[in-house]
This record gives C-alpha cells, sequence and structure tokens, in this order.
C-alpha cells in the first residue's frame, strides 16, 4: 500500500477532527479565539469537555503522523533531537516575561524588555524569536514582543506555573542524566525507589533516599510539587470523572492519597449529598483543611478529614468509593499491591475502588480490552503523538519513582493479587477511570 492512500485519509481525519473542535469551542462562545489574542475563552480554564479532548487527540496525532510520512526521515528526528523549547520556557517563566509584557500597550521592544528582565538584549532576542516561532508571544513590530493566548500561561499569577518549573527542572535533570543512569548497573539494575534516575542524578551530593525524601530535605520544592498537581489534573482532564460516573447514587467517598483535596471541592459542588473523608499524611492535610475553607458551610460539615500513611494505617471501614487518582502510578508493583490490599481490606461487598490514571494503550489494534478507544486507520491504534504526553508522563514516572504508567492488563493482575475483579472502564480521553469491586 503506498503512503498517498494513508495522505489522503491523515487529511480527512484532520479536517473531521478539527471541524469537532470548533463544534466544542461553540458551545461555550461565539468562536476560537486567535492564538494571538489574550482574551480568554471558557474552555481556556473550563475542564476540557471530554469531546474536545478526544478531539485533540486525534487531530495531533494525525498532523504528526502527517508530516513524518511527507518529511525525509532526517528531517524529523533532527528536529526532535534539537528541542530545546523546554529550556526557552523555563527562562521565560523563571524571569517573568509574560508579567512584564501584561504591563504594557502594544508590547515592549527588546531593549526595554532586556533592562526589565535582568537578560541581556542579543540573548534575549534569540530566546523571544524561538518561543514566538510556535506562537508563546508574538513580534508584532520589529524587536517588539507582545503576549499571546500561550504565553500567558507562564504569567506568575497562573495557576500553571509550578507545573512547568516542576517539568523543566527536575525533569529535565533526570532526562539529561538517563544515558549515564543506564550506563551505571548498581543503579539501572535496581528497581526500588531509591535507586531513581533522579536521585543517582543527584547522588553525587551526598544524597541517599527516595524522590520524597529529596523532597523533604528541599522544601522549596516540595512546594513546587505541591502547588503543580492542580495543574496536572487540570491537563489530564480529571475532573471528566465527575461527568462520567453516577455520584448521584453515591453517599460515601473516600479520596486516598487526596492531597490538596482539589477534586473533592468540585465533586461536592455538584454532588452535595455525598460526605468526604480526605485521607493523606498530616502534614498534606493541613494545606488541604485550608484549601476547604473556599467551601460553602454545610459543604464543609460533609468532609472528614484522617490523617494515615495508607502502607501502615487502616483506612475507613464500608466508604461507596475508594477513589485513588495518580497514586500506583508513583509506586513498584509490591507497593501497589500493599496499597490496593490495605483497601480491599477496608472494603464492604458493595465498596468500589476508582483507579483514575493513565492507562498505557496497545500498539497492536488487536486488544483485548474493546472499551479503550483505539484510532482510526491508518494512526497508531493508542494514537501515537495524540497520547505522546501519556508517554512522557511514563517516563517521568520511571525518572523519579522507578515507576511506570501502567497498561490496563498490568494494573488488572496487581488487583486480582490483591483479591479484586475488573467491573468498569471508563476512556475519558487522556486518562482511564478503572472501577474494581471485591472478587
Amino acid at each position: 500500500m503506498t503512503g498517498n492512500i494513508e495522505v489522503q485519509a491523515l487529511l480527512e481525519l484532520i479536517t473531521k477532527s478539527a471541524t469537532e473542535a470548533l463544534d466544542e469551542y461553540g458551545k461555550y462562545g461565539d468562536s476560537v479565539p486567535s492564538v494571538y489574542e489574550t482574551n480568554t475563552h471558557p474552555l481556556d480554564e473550563h475542564k476540557m469537555t471530554l469531546r474536545l479532548k478526544k478531539a485533540i487527540r486525534n487531530l495531533e496525532g494525525a498532523c504528526d503522523q502527517l508530516c513524518a510520512t511527507l518529511a525525509p526521515p532526517l528531517h524529523t528526528i533532527v528536529n526532535r533531537a534539537q528541542d530545546y523549547y523546554w529550556s526557552c520556557l523555563r527562562v521565560a517563566a523563571q524571569n517573568r516575561i509574560a508579567d512584564l509584557l501584561d504591563n504594557t500597550t502594544g508590547g515592549m521592544n527588546i531593549e526595554s524588555l532586556a533592562h526589565e528582565s535582568g537578560i541581556e538584549p542579543s540573548k534575549l532576542r534569540i530566546l523571544m524569536r524561538t518561543l514566538a516561532a510556535r506562537h508563546c508571544f508574538q513580534e508584532v513590530s520589529h524587536d517588539v514582543y507582545a503576549n499571546t493566548r500561550l504565553s500567558l500561561v507562564l504569567h506568575s499569577q497562573s495557576s500553571h506555573t509550578s507545573y512547568i518549573d516542576l517539568l523543566t527542572k527536575e525533569g529535565q535533570e533526570s532526562a539529561g542524566n538517563f544515558q549515564k543512569y543506564l550506563s551505571d548497573n548498581e543503579y539501572s539494575q535496581c528497581n526500588d525507589s531509591t535507586h531513581t534516575v533522579f536521585t543517582h542524578a543527584v547522588k553525587d551530593t551526598g544524597f541517599h533516599g527516595t524522590v520524597y525524601d529529596w523532597m523533604k530535605v528541599h522544601g522549596d520544592r516540595r512546594a513546587v510539587m505541591s502547588s503543580s498537581m492542580p495543574s496536572m489534573n487540570n491537563v489530564m482532564g480529571t475532573l471528566s470523572i465527575i461527568e462520567g460516573y453516577p455520584w448521584e447514587k453515591i453517599s460515601t467517598v473516600c479520596d486516598v492519597g487526596c492531597g490538596n483535596g482539589s477534586f473533592v471541592w468540585s465533586l461536592l459542588q455538584k454532588f452535595p449529598q455525598i460526605h468526604v473523608t480526605l485521607f493523606d499524611l498530616n502534614e498534606t492535610l493541613e494545606a488541604a483543611k485550608q484549601a476547604a475553607g473556599c467551601l460553602a458551610q454545610e459543604l464543609q460539615s460533609h468532609i472528614h478529614f484522617q490523617p494515615g500513611d495508607f502502607f501502615k494505617d487502616s483506612l475507613p471501614k464500608s466508604v461507596d468509593i475508594y477513589y485513588l487518582r495518580n497514586i500506583i502510578h508513583n509506586w513498584p508493583d509490591n507497593d501497589v499491591l500493599t496499597i490496593l490490599g490495605s483497601i480491599k481490606n477496608a472494603m464492604g461487598p458493595q465498596s468500589r475502588i476508582l483507579i483514575h490514571d493513565y492507562t498505557m494503550h496497545s500498539f497492536q489494534n488487536k486488544s483485548p480490552h474493546h472499551s479503550l478507544d483505539q484510532a482510526p486507520w491508518p494512526m497508531l491504534p493508542d494514537f501515537g503523538n495524540g497520547s505522546m504526553r501519556l508517554h512522557y508522563q511514563d517516563l517521568t514516572m520511571l525518572f523519579m519513582y522507578n515507576s511506570k504508567e501502567r497498561t490496563l492488563e498490568e494494573v488488572e493482575n496487581l488487583s486480582q493479587n490483591a483479591g479484586l475483579k475488573l467491573e468498569q472502564i471508563m476512556d475519558l480521553g487522556e486518562t482511564t477511570v478503572l472501577e474494581f469491586g471485591p472478587a
């Protein structure tokens, strides 16, 4: 089969997916704003709708495959190997370039921007040209730059700057150390959480322990990690589960490893009949208690805070739903079995566990689980570049925790060993919710 037929099919997929995305924007506003505007659209901060998320997944996968098909192979590989864009994003965020431009009308010239930011003008010019080439900032006239919808994500008042900070520091430091780590058999042949790519990168400082131990020593970075979680959940489309599960039938929920509790606030506002237990380490719950103050008083009365360690302490008994979001991917298999076993011991006959995480899709067309979406031909069944963040997250778990994002079969095998059975699969476009009951 020639590539011509594949190219035509990809073009049709691109048109179809873009049209579906336009339709979703139309439901929340008059039209799609230009990438060069700075006005926000309701979908910019709204939880991304499931239909939009799936349309973008197809669009990104099809566009990338189209370029990889038509461009010479060397062209594509060099572009990927020479991608320093993350470094420019970090510099712009750390030096508050978006903030400085936000205070101007019509943009700011390089000399003035250099003076305000403290970056040498010729180097700043290269930085800004690079970022503007992919629509993060725009050159409105010669050497005069202004914000765009994308660059405003880097604004210091944005809720997402901590996540950008985390990804472009610990994440990239680990990535740069990956080959060196793999060549060190003492570390690379060990699968525990003290011998990770990241802990290998910092071992010359005298540190030994897990990334959590490192965060305890470096409180500023721990704060960055904690404050980045809402942004991570936003980009994952975490709140889609609120629309995709029959919460109206639920009375009690335990959010296991709840973090700052952000999921629960949204859940209670839509389903105020639910009573929630937030279960996490005591120091984490302190932040959740402060955040709970934003809720109406009657909803606050529906929240119980239970400090505990899911490796050692008992969870509340016979709760309707035990909800785990972005939890098991942080831990190796043996630790996951401990967590699931602890919950299994607390469950009642009608209790359910919801594991809400990334789930690795198969590259093969024949999947035993038909509830997971598969991309249309000629795309890779796992949507290729449309699910690339899933693969990056898989690497992040390896780098930081010696863990991984698991396939559905891997999660199901672990759950069976913990005395659980899979009841339902919900594909939410980027993440997956797996419902388990007692076996």
